[in-house]
Protein backbone atom coordinates (compact mmCIF):
# COMPACT_ATOMS: atom_id res chain seq x y z
CA UNK A 1 0.00 0.00 0.00
CA UNK A 2 1.20 3.30 -0.86
CA UNK A 3 2.08 5.52 2.48
CA UNK A 4 2.08 9.19 2.66
CA UNK A 5 5.52 10.47 3.81
CA UNK A 6 4.36 13.35 5.97
CA UNK A 7 0.62 11.89 7.90
CA UNK A 8 1.78 8.23 7.69
CA UNK A 9 -1.60 7.72 5.68
CA UNK A 10 -2.30 5.65 2.72
CA UNK A 11 -2.44 7.68 -0.08
CA UNK A 12 -5.88 7.72 -1.59
CA UNK A 13 -4.87 9.64 -4.84
CA UNK A 14 -4.04 7.00 -7.18
CA UNK A 15 -6.07 3.72 -7.38
CA UNK A 16 -4.48 0.60 -5.38
CA UNK A 17 -2.73 -2.13 -7.46
CA UNK A 18 -1.02 -5.11 -7.01
CA UNK A 19 2.35 -3.93 -6.39
CA UNK A 20 1.08 -2.12 -3.20
CA UNK A 21 0.96 -5.26 -1.70
CA UNK A 22 3.58 -7.76 -0.52
CA UNK A 23 3.25 -11.09 1.36
CA UNK A 24 3.48 -9.95 4.69
CA UNK A 25 0.26 -7.69 4.31
CA UNK A 26 -2.05 -10.76 2.44
CA UNK A 27 -1.84 -13.96 4.65
CA UNK A 28 -2.52 -16.92 2.75
CA UNK A 29 -5.66 -18.27 3.66
CA UNK A 30 -6.07 -21.98 3.51
CA UNK A 31 -9.76 -23.55 4.14
CA UNK A 32 -10.24 -25.61 7.54
CA UNK A 33 -11.50 -29.33 5.65
CA UNK A 34 -10.02 -28.88 2.70
CA UNK A 35 -10.29 -31.52 0.46
CA UNK A 36 -7.63 -32.05 -3.05
CA UNK A 37 -9.93 -33.21 -5.90
CA UNK A 38 -7.76 -34.53 -8.64
CA UNK A 39 -7.69 -31.89 -12.05
CA UNK A 40 -10.94 -33.11 -14.21
CA UNK A 41 -9.78 -34.41 -17.63
CA UNK A 42 -10.80 -32.77 -20.46
CA UNK A 43 -12.15 -34.83 -23.40
CA UNK A 44 -11.72 -32.79 -26.14
CA UNK A 45 -12.85 -35.93 -28.75
CA UNK A 46 -16.03 -37.55 -29.35
CA UNK A 47 -16.24 -40.66 -30.93
CA UNK A 48 -18.94 -39.83 -33.83
CA UNK A 49 -20.98 -42.80 -35.55
CA UNK A 50 -20.62 -42.73 -38.90
CA UNK A 51 -23.96 -43.60 -41.27
CA UNK A 52 -23.23 -44.78 -45.25
CA UNK A 53 -25.02 -41.76 -47.19
CA UNK A 54 -28.23 -42.23 -48.83
CA UNK A 55 -27.75 -42.18 -52.64
CA UNK A 56 -30.22 -41.28 -54.77
CA UNK A 57 -31.37 -42.81 -57.85
CA UNK A 58 -33.11 -40.81 -60.29
CA UNK A 59 -35.28 -43.13 -62.56
CA UNK A 60 -36.39 -41.29 -65.53
CA UNK A 61 -40.56 -42.57 -66.15
CA UNK A 62 -43.53 -41.13 -65.53
CA UNK A 63 -45.31 -41.89 -62.06
CA UNK A 64 -47.45 -44.64 -62.37
CA UNK A 65 -51.54 -43.58 -62.86
CA UNK A 66 -53.95 -44.50 -60.23
CA UNK A 67 -57.41 -44.16 -61.12
CA UNK A 68 -59.80 -42.24 -59.02
CA UNK A 69 -62.00 -44.30 -56.40
CA UNK A 70 -65.20 -45.16 -58.04
CA UNK A 71 -68.03 -43.19 -56.02
CA UNK A 72 -70.17 -45.45 -53.67
CA UNK A 73 -73.55 -44.96 -53.75
CA UNK A 74 -76.07 -45.43 -51.20
CA UNK A 75 -78.73 -48.01 -51.95
CA UNK A 76 -82.22 -45.95 -50.65
CA UNK A 77 -84.25 -48.07 -48.21
CA UNK A 78 -87.57 -48.60 -49.85
CA UNK A 79 -90.28 -47.36 -47.67
CA UNK A 80 -93.12 -49.69 -46.89
CA UNK A 81 -96.23 -48.07 -48.19
CA UNK A 82 -99.85 -48.93 -47.07
CA UNK A 83 -101.78 -50.36 -49.24
CA UNK A 84 -105.59 -49.63 -48.25
CA UNK A 85 -107.71 -52.27 -49.65
CA UNK A 86 -111.18 -51.13 -51.45
CA UNK A 87 -114.15 -52.67 -50.53
CA UNK A 88 -115.37 -55.25 -53.32
CA UNK A 89 -118.26 -53.08 -55.00
CA UNK A 90 -121.41 -54.47 -54.26
CA UNK A 91 -123.60 -55.97 -57.11
CA UNK A 92 -126.46 -56.57 -56.43
CA UNK A 93 -128.31 -59.06 -58.23
CA UNK A 94 -126.71 -58.77 -61.00
CA UNK A 95 -124.83 -62.60 -60.86
CA UNK A 96 -128.38 -63.95 -60.60
CA UNK A 97 -129.61 -62.60 -63.39
CA UNK A 98 -126.71 -63.99 -65.33
CA UNK A 99 -127.43 -66.87 -64.11
CA UNK A 100 -130.71 -67.33 -64.98
CA UNK A 101 -129.60 -65.86 -68.66
CA UNK A 102 -127.20 -68.23 -68.90
CA UNK A 103 -129.25 -71.56 -67.50
CA UNK A 104 -132.12 -70.92 -70.07
CA UNK A 105 -129.88 -69.98 -72.82
CA UNK A 106 -127.40 -73.09 -72.53
CA UNK A 107 -130.70 -75.28 -71.76
CA UNK A 108 -132.29 -74.33 -75.01
CA UNK A 109 -128.80 -75.07 -77.06
CA UNK A 110 -128.49 -78.89 -75.06
CA UNK A 111 -131.75 -79.48 -75.64
CA UNK A 112 -131.98 -78.82 -79.27
CA UNK A 113 -128.97 -80.55 -79.96
CA UNK A 114 -129.80 -83.99 -78.32
CA UNK A 115 -133.53 -83.61 -79.80
CA UNK A 116 -131.41 -83.30 -83.22
CA UNK A 117 -129.08 -86.17 -82.31
CA UNK A 118 -131.57 -88.59 -80.81
CA UNK A 119 -134.59 -87.22 -82.76
CA UNK A 120 -136.72 -86.42 -79.32
CA UNK A 121 -140.34 -84.85 -80.03
CA UNK A 122 -140.94 -83.70 -83.05
CA UNK A 123 -137.26 -82.79 -84.39
CA UNK A 124 -136.57 -84.95 -87.03
CA UNK A 125 -133.12 -85.25 -86.15
CA UNK A 126 -129.93 -85.36 -88.68
CA UNK A 127 -131.74 -86.43 -91.72
CA UNK A 128 -134.07 -83.38 -91.19
CA UNK A 129 -130.90 -80.86 -90.90
CA UNK A 130 -129.61 -82.78 -93.82
CA UNK A 131 -133.10 -81.80 -96.18
CA UNK A 132 -132.68 -78.20 -94.71
CA UNK A 133 -128.99 -77.85 -95.76
CA UNK A 134 -129.76 -79.39 -99.28
CA UNK A 135 -129.27 -76.29 -101.02
CA UNK A 136 -125.60 -76.23 -99.55
CA UNK A 137 -123.06 -78.24 -100.91
CA UNK A 138 -121.57 -79.16 -97.53
CA UNK A 139 -124.93 -79.42 -96.37
CA UNK A 140 -124.15 -83.32 -94.91
CA UNK A 141 -121.22 -81.81 -93.01
CA UNK A 142 -123.35 -78.66 -91.56
CA UNK A 143 -125.71 -81.16 -90.43
CA UNK A 144 -123.08 -82.60 -87.85
CA UNK A 145 -121.34 -79.76 -86.62
CA UNK A 146 -124.39 -77.20 -86.19
CA UNK A 147 -126.02 -79.31 -83.07
CA UNK A 148 -121.98 -80.29 -81.86
CA UNK A 149 -121.31 -77.01 -81.86
CA UNK A 150 -124.94 -76.26 -79.83
CA UNK A 151 -124.11 -79.12 -77.37
CA UNK A 152 -120.80 -78.13 -76.32
CA UNK A 153 -121.44 -74.38 -75.78
CA UNK A 154 -124.91 -74.88 -73.94
CA UNK A 155 -122.65 -77.31 -71.63
CA UNK A 156 -119.84 -74.93 -70.63
CA UNK A 157 -122.53 -71.64 -70.53
CA UNK A 158 -124.48 -73.67 -67.91
CA UNK A 159 -121.61 -75.22 -66.02
CA UNK A 160 -119.84 -71.31 -66.30
CA UNK A 161 -116.58 -72.59 -67.51
CA UNK A 162 -114.48 -70.88 -69.80
CA UNK A 163 -117.05 -68.64 -70.40
CA UNK A 164 -114.95 -66.58 -73.08
CA UNK A 165 -114.81 -69.69 -74.97
CA UNK A 166 -118.43 -71.07 -74.40
CA UNK A 167 -119.91 -67.67 -75.71
CA UNK A 168 -117.85 -67.67 -78.93
CA UNK A 169 -118.45 -70.61 -80.11
CA UNK A 170 -122.55 -70.47 -79.01
CA UNK A 171 -121.42 -67.10 -81.38
CA UNK A 172 -120.85 -68.75 -84.16
CA UNK A 173 -123.06 -71.37 -84.59
CA UNK A 174 -126.38 -68.68 -83.70
CA UNK A 175 -125.08 -66.44 -86.35
CA UNK A 176 -124.99 -69.43 -89.19
CA UNK A 177 -128.51 -70.71 -88.10
CA UNK A 178 -130.02 -66.57 -88.06
CA UNK A 179 -128.20 -65.98 -91.98
CA UNK A 180 -129.93 -69.47 -92.86
CA UNK A 181 -133.42 -68.67 -91.37
CA UNK A 182 -133.00 -65.49 -92.98
CA UNK A 183 -131.87 -66.84 -96.41
CA UNK A 184 -134.89 -69.60 -95.73
CA UNK A 185 -137.31 -67.99 -95.55
CA UNK A 186 -136.90 -65.61 -98.52
CA UNK A 187 -137.40 -62.57 -97.08
CA UNK A 188 -134.95 -59.57 -97.55
CA UNK A 189 -133.35 -57.49 -94.45
CA UNK A 190 -136.40 -55.85 -93.64
CA UNK A 191 -136.88 -56.55 -90.39
CA UNK A 192 -140.71 -55.82 -90.70
CA UNK A 193 -141.23 -58.48 -92.60
CA UNK A 194 -139.03 -61.33 -90.70
CA UNK A 195 -142.10 -64.25 -88.89
CA UNK A 196 -140.74 -65.80 -85.47
CA UNK A 197 -138.70 -68.60 -87.47
CA UNK A 198 -136.14 -65.73 -87.98
CA UNK A 199 -136.66 -63.59 -85.22
CA UNK A 200 -135.72 -66.97 -82.99
CA UNK A 201 -132.17 -67.18 -84.32
CA UNK A 202 -131.50 -64.15 -84.53
CA UNK A 203 -132.56 -62.98 -80.81
CA UNK A 204 -130.25 -66.08 -80.22
CA UNK A 205 -127.40 -64.74 -81.47
CA UNK A 206 -128.39 -61.03 -79.54
CA UNK A 207 -127.86 -63.36 -76.27
CA UNK A 208 -124.79 -65.19 -77.46
CA UNK A 209 -123.03 -61.83 -77.59
CA UNK A 210 -124.61 -60.32 -74.88
CA UNK A 211 -123.15 -63.20 -72.38
CA UNK A 212 -119.82 -62.36 -74.64
CA UNK A 213 -119.38 -58.72 -73.12
CA UNK A 214 -120.48 -59.40 -69.96
CA UNK A 215 -119.39 -62.29 -68.37
CA UNK A 216 -120.52 -65.76 -66.48
CA UNK A 217 -121.29 -64.01 -63.40
CA UNK A 218 -119.98 -65.31 -59.78
CA UNK A 219 -122.15 -68.05 -59.76
CA UNK A 220 -120.07 -70.70 -61.51
CA UNK A 221 -117.03 -72.37 -61.97
CA UNK A 222 -115.32 -69.41 -63.72
CA UNK A 223 -116.30 -66.91 -60.33
CA UNK A 224 -112.21 -66.71 -59.41
CA UNK A 225 -111.59 -65.28 -62.83
CA UNK A 226 -111.21 -61.96 -64.05
CA UNK A 227 -113.85 -62.19 -66.61
CA UNK A 228 -116.38 -63.25 -64.61
CA UNK A 229 -116.35 -59.92 -62.33
CA UNK A 230 -114.85 -57.19 -65.30
CA UNK A 231 -114.73 -59.06 -68.93
CA UNK A 232 -112.92 -56.51 -70.84
CA UNK A 233 -109.94 -57.93 -73.33
CA UNK A 234 -111.11 -60.97 -73.66
CA UNK A 235 -114.50 -60.39 -74.56
CA UNK A 236 -113.17 -58.08 -77.49
CA UNK A 237 -111.10 -60.62 -78.66
CA UNK A 238 -113.40 -63.62 -78.73
CA UNK A 239 -115.91 -61.55 -79.87
CA UNK A 240 -113.88 -60.62 -83.21
CA UNK A 241 -112.55 -64.31 -83.28
CA UNK A 242 -115.98 -65.81 -83.30
CA UNK A 243 -117.49 -62.88 -85.56
CA UNK A 244 -114.78 -63.90 -88.54
CA UNK A 245 -115.47 -67.80 -87.25
CA UNK A 246 -118.84 -67.83 -88.26
CA UNK A 247 -118.35 -65.38 -91.89
CA UNK A 248 -115.56 -68.70 -92.57
CA UNK A 249 -118.33 -71.11 -91.62
CA UNK A 250 -121.29 -69.89 -93.34
CA UNK A 251 -118.77 -69.07 -96.63
CA UNK A 252 -116.83 -72.11 -97.15
CA UNK A 253 -120.20 -74.25 -95.79
CA UNK A 254 -122.84 -72.70 -97.70
CA UNK A 255 -121.41 -70.86 -100.33
CA UNK A 256 -124.12 -68.51 -100.55
CA UNK A 257 -123.86 -64.78 -100.37
CA UNK A 258 -126.96 -63.62 -97.97
CA UNK A 259 -126.80 -60.07 -98.70
CA UNK A 260 -127.38 -61.01 -102.54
Amino acid sequence: MAINNQNNTPDSTHDVTADDFDHVDVPAYTPANSTEYPATETISEYKTTEYPATETISVGREPAYIPPAEPVYETPVPVAETVVEEPAPKRGTIDLGLLLLRLCFGAYLIITALSTFFRWGANEGISGLEAAYAAYPFGSGLAVIVPTLELAAGVFLVLGLITPVAAAVALVVTAFNALHAVVAAGSDWNVLNWDAAVWLPVVLLGIALALQFTGPGLYGVDAGRSWARRPLASSWIWAVVAIALAGVMWWFGTEVNPFA
